[in-house]
C-alpha cells in the first residue's frame, strides 16, 4: 500500500502504510520517571477502492503505539483487522454511520452499520481492547498491535454484542466499568463490570424512550452516571429501508428533555430523573459529595442547529473547520432530591476531549486537561489545563497552521498527592504533512513541551487512546 497523497493539509488526512521504527529525532529531554506506552486509535483511511467514507466516524480504525523507554521513543502502527478492513474494496464497502453502500435502498436496507473498531482503545486485565460503539471490542496484542479477534468475553456479550467506547477504570478497586446500547428486543443500557480475572459481569439495565445516541458516562464510588440527551433516530424507518444515513435520520429533539440514569454499581435499583435537554458527548468523570449530591463534569455544546450542525462538521473533514471542538466545559450537580443544575468551567473556552489524571476517576479530581480552539469554530490548537482548587488556566497553543488532539495524562509517581505529570498529544504539522508527539509538563504548559518526538509521516489526528505506565 501507498501513502494517500490529496489533501494532505488536513488532520484527517490517511495514512494506509504500517510502519514499525524508532524515532530518531526528538527535541528536548524525556523526563526519566515518564516510561510506559501511548496507544492511540482513530480512523486512519477515510476513502477505500475509489469510496469516499461518508463521515469520520466510518474509517477504518488504525492504532499508533509510541514505546517510552531508557533508549527513547517507538513507534509502531497497524489497522485493525476488522472484517470491514479486510474486505473493503473498489467492488464492496460496507454500510456506515454516514456511509451508504453503492445500489441504492436495496443494497442498504436492514444493514447496521459495519464495525470498523474505530473510537478507543484501553488496557486492562492485561489485554489490549479497541473499541467501537455499537459491536464487540477487538482484542489486540499489546506488543505487536498483532488483532487477535473479537470479543465477546466468555459469551457475556449477546448478540452484536455492544461495548462503548468509554470504559472506565475504576482508580480504587481496578473494575472496568462499561455499557451497551441495545435496540432489540426494546431500546435500553445495559451496563457492565470486568474485574481484574477479566471475568465480565452483568449490572443493571434501563430502558430508552426510544433508539438514542449515548455516548459516554461517568463513574463514581456508588453510581455509573448516564446523561441521555434527545440525540434520536427521528425517522427509524428511513434508516431501516436504507433511504438514508444513518447520521441523516438522527435529530437533536430539545422537547424530548434529557434523562440521567443512576445505576448503582451494586446491582440496586435504577434512578432517573428527568430535566432540561443537554447536547454533549463527552463526560470527563464524577463523584459524590458527602450529602449524597452526585457531581459530574461534561463537555456541552450549544444545541443551535442541533445534531444536523454539529454532525455536519464530521461530514466535512477535509479543511480545518473545528466546529465539533467548540464545547462549554460544565460541571452538572444532581442533588439527592433530583434537582439539576450546572455550572461553567471554562467560560469562553471552546473544547473537546476532556481527560484528568486517571488515579482520582470516581473522585474529586484536581485539575482537567481539554484540547481547545483559540478561536470560535477554529482547529483544535491548543492544551488547556484548569487547576479546580486555584480557578486558574494554564495552556500551551501551537504554531498556527498546526493542530492537536487529545490530551492523554500520564502521571508522575513522584507527583501524587498533587496530580502532576505530563500529557502526551499528537500534533499535525499542517502543511508540512507531518506529525509529533508532544509531552508537556501537566502544572507548567505556557512553557512548552518538555520534549517532542518527530514522526517521519503524518498520523491521522484520531479520536481516543491510553497511556499504560512501565
Amino acid at each position: 500500500m501507498t501513502d494517500a497523497v490529496a489533501d494532505q493539509a488536513s488532520p484527517w488526512a490517511a495514512l494506509t502504510t504500517e510502519h514499525d521504527y524508532r524515532v530518531r529525532e526528538i527535541s528536548g529531554r524525556v523526563p526519566e520517571r515518564l516510561r510506559g506506552v501511548l496507544y492511540r486509535i482513530g480512523p486512519g483511511r477515510l476513502e477505500v477502492g475509489g469510496h469516499r467514507l461518508g463521515h469520520i466516524f466510518d474509517g477504518d480504525g488504525m492504532v499508533s503505539r509510541f514505546a517510552i523507554d531508557d533508549d527513547g521513543i517507538g513507534f509502531r502502527n497497524r489497522y485493525v483487522r476488522t472484517h470491514h478492513y479486510t474486505k473493503a474494496s473498489k467492488e464492496w464497502i460496507g454500510r456506515g454511520v454516514g456511509t451508504q453502500r453503492p445500489g441504492g435502498m436495496v443494497a442498504n436496507m436492514f444493514r447496521i452499520p459495519a464495525n470498523v473498531s474505530n473510537t478507543n482503545v484501553v488496557a486492562h486485565a492485561g489485554g489490549l481492547f479497541s473499541l467501537w460503539e455499537a459491536g464487540r471490542p477487538y482484542r489486540l496484542d499489546p506488543e505487536t498491535l498483532e488483532t487477535i479477534g473479537r470479543e465477546d468475553f466468555d459469551g457475556a456479550l449477546k448478540l452484536i454484542g455492544a461495548f462503548s467506547a468509554h470504559p472506565k477504570i475504576d482508580a480504587r478497586t481496578g473494575d472496568l466499568f462499561n455499557f451497551g446500547i441495545e435496540m432489540f428486543p426494546r431500546p435500553m443500557i445495559r451496563c457492565y463490570r470486568r474485574d481484574l480475572t477479566g471475568a465480565l459481569h452483568r449490572l443493571g439495565t434501563f430502558p430508552l424512550a426510544r433508539p438514542s445516541f449515548c455516548h459516554d458516562f461517568a463513574l463514581t464510588e456508588h453510581h455509573l452516571v448516564f446523561l441521555v440527551d434527545p440525540i434520536v433516530v427521528g425517522r427509524p424507518l428511513r434508516a431501516l429501508l436504507g433511504l438514508d444515513s444513518i447520521d441523516g435520520c438522527m435529530e437533536f429533539k430539545p422537547e424530548l428533555g434529557t434523562r440521567i440514569a443512576l445505576v448503582p454499581r451494586d446491582g440496586g435499583k435504577v434512578r432517573v430523573i428527568e430535566t432540561d435537554a443537554f447536547f454533549h458527548f463527552h463526560a470527563n468523570n464524577a463523584y459524590e459529595e458527602p450529602d449524597g449530591e452526585v457531581v459530574v463534569e461534561i463537555v456541552r455544546h450549544r444545541p443551535v442547529g442541533g445534531w444536523a450542525g454539529w454532525n455536519r462538521s464530521l461530514r466535512e473533514r477535509d479543511g480545518l473547520d473545528g466546529s465539533a471542538f467548540g464545547g462549554q466545559l460544565e460541571r452538572v450537580r444532581i442533588s439527592v432530591n433530583g434537582r439539576v443544575c450546572s455550572e461553567p468551567l471554562l467560560e469562553g473556552v471552546g473544547c473537546e476531549f476532556p481527560q484528568i489524571d486517571h488515579r482520582f476517576e470516581a473522585a474529586r479530581h484536581p485539575a482537567t486537561y481539554v484540547a481547545a480552539a483559540s478561536v470560535t469554530a477554529g482547529a483544535p490548537d491548543t492544551i488547556v489545563a484548569l487547576d479546580h482548587a486555584s480557578g486558574s488556566i494554564d495552556g500551551h497553543r501551537v504554531d498556527d497552521g498546526h493542530s492537536v488532539c487529545e490530551p492523554l495524562f500520564a502521571a508522575d509517581p513522584d507527583r501524587a498527592e498533587s496530580g502532576g505529570g505530563w500529557l502526551l498529544s499528537v500534533e499535525h504539522l499542517g502543511a508540512q504533512a507531518r506529525s509529533r508527539l508532544v509531552i508537556l509538563d501537566s502544572e507548567r504548559l505556557s512553557e512548552g513541551p518538555v520534549a517532542t518526538a518527530e514522526l517521519e509521516h503524518h498520523l491521522p489526528m484520531g479520536f481516543h487512546g491510553t497511556y499504560v505506565p512501565a
